[in-house]
């Protein structure tokens, strides 16, 4: 991945020079390759993932916000930087903008989670 990384970012400055735009499609067709490839890496981590639900005994609403908080930090932080390259700033906070509130979005359940067990300590 780091080599796809690499040479993709030197053809990319290589292209740039010629046509800016054919640079920024050359970047996310690398992007793509190095995603396809870490996706390949996703299933032992579900399997760790799954193992440390059984062993914890917590339910999937205590651990799902969690994962899904991660995944779209990780989606919006590639989307956000895609956009900077591009040369598209605005874009690039609006793409963090909506994945801070996204974040929020799918922990929704587990802060109601928590707030419940706190009015039943009070």
């Amino acid at each position: 991945m780091a080599a796809i990384a690499v040479v993709g970012t030197l053809i990319a400055v290589i292209i740039r020079r010629g046509s800016g735009e054919m640079s920024l499609l050359f970047e996310l067709a690398a992007v793509a390759a190095i995603i396809a490839i870490a996706m390949g890496l996703a299933a032992p981590v579900t399997e760790v993932i799954s193992k440390a639900k059984v062993m914890s005994g917590l339910s999937p609403s205590m651990i799902s916000p969690v994962i899904k908080c991660v995944l779209i930090g990780i989606t919006a932080r590639i989307a956000s930087d895609m956009c900077k390259d591009g040369g598209q700033g605005a874009m690039a906070n609006a793409v963090e903008f909506a994945g801070a509130i996204g974040a929020i979005y799918v922990s929704l359940p587990l802060v109601s989670t928590l707030l419940d067990m706190m009015g039943e300590l009070l």
